[in-house]
């Protein structure tokens, strides 16, 4: 089978001189190339994402996480060699890492195989553990040696070893570094998400992180059903919700895009809603300002996960 690397079209070969608009062209023609190769892979790559274990929050962070990131989505995409070459490394870094924070200095310029029978014979990891960091190195081996046995392995079964040692290796994480989370209060920890998210939107920290405000919005779902009990995806997508209450003015913006937070002191909660220019007048009329205490309407409609999205205000009323 032939190699064709020839994407890029070389025009200087032909000695045309202006060249800017037609190199454009030709990656517009790739961008749809890659759309349509997206578009026809989508279900896989969800599919393969859900095969991906959840383990929650996990406080202790080390370089291996940016790994085990890329891991994941190199996995998603389909990319098993990528996927089990970055665990097999992320494996060893975590594996340093943890010796070092219980005092084993030593063991970090071992091999992988020795600080883990060393970590096991001090009592510091457990049978399992130990058992799937080996696991995840002798995968991580055939995969860099790329020796024969491995090269003729099908693409069914090279998926199911790259899953594995990502999920493995996740589940090692969770057990190694859960005792180092810290104590939360109730709504602390759905907060921590929301300004490390911010961070990560704002700094890129590593590829593979939160995808965008959607995704985020589904990590948000699960920490609240985690910390609260409940599930914030309330309705069908497309329903109309609306709530009515008594509420504290806690912030008015009328430059653009014109809000108004609202405070329910019953729940403790802020919601922002979104004003038009037919609600200006309402609130200078009735002198509505910050700190105001008001009874409101407001509504919204649910989005494809069934939860509620932009806030509108359908009335509001000044009681103090």
């Amino acid at each position: 089978m032939r190699y064709f690397d020839c994407t890029t079209f070389d025009y200087k070969k032909l000695n045309i001189a202006e060249t800017e608009e037609l190199i454009e062209r030709d990656k517009a023609a790739y961008k749809h190339s890659f759309q349509q190769w997206i578009n026809s892979e989508i279900d896989n790559i969800v599919e393969r994402k859900w095969e991906i274990e959840n383990i929650g929050v996990v406080d202790e962070t080390g370089d291996f996480i940016r790994l085990i990131k890329e891991a994941e989505l190199s996995y998603s995409l389909g990319a098993y060699f990528s996927s089990i070459a970055l665990v097999g490394v992320a494996s060893e870094d975590l594996c340093r890492y943890f010796a070092e924070k219980q005092g084993h200095q030593e063991l970090t310029n071992q091999s992988q195989f020795d600080r883990t029978n060393k970590l096991k014979e001090l009592g510091v990891i457990s049978a399992s553990v130990h058992n799937k960091f080996d696991k995840i190195r002798k995968v991580r081996n055939n995969c860099l040696h790329f020796n024969e046995g491995f090269k003729s392995q099908k693409r069914d079964h090279l998926k199911v070893e790259a899953a594995n040692c990502i999920n493995d290796l996740k589940s090692i994480y969770k057990e190694l570094f859960s005792s180092f989370n810290g104590k939360y209060k109730l709504g602390s920890l759905t907060t921590s998400v929301i300004e490390d998210f911010a961070r990560q939107m704002a700094d890129q920290t590593s590829f593979g992180d939160t995808l965008n405000t959607e995704e985020f919005t589904m990590k948000l779902r699960y920490f609240m059903t985690s910390e609260f009990g409940e599930d914030i995806a309330i309705a069908d997508c497309g329903s109309q919700v609306e709530r009515v209450g008594l509420f504290r003015v806690a912030d008015i913006d009328l430059d653009k895009p014109m809000e108004i937070g609202l405070f329910d002191p019953s729940i403790g909660q802020h919601v922002i809603v979104d004003l038009t220019n037919e609600n200006i007048p309402t609130l200078q009329e009735q002198d509505i300002e910050v700190n105001s205490s008001v009874i409101a309407s407001i509504i919204s409609t649910t989005n494809h996960q069934g939860i509620t999205a932009d806030w509108y205000l359908r009335n509001i009323y000044r009681v103090s």
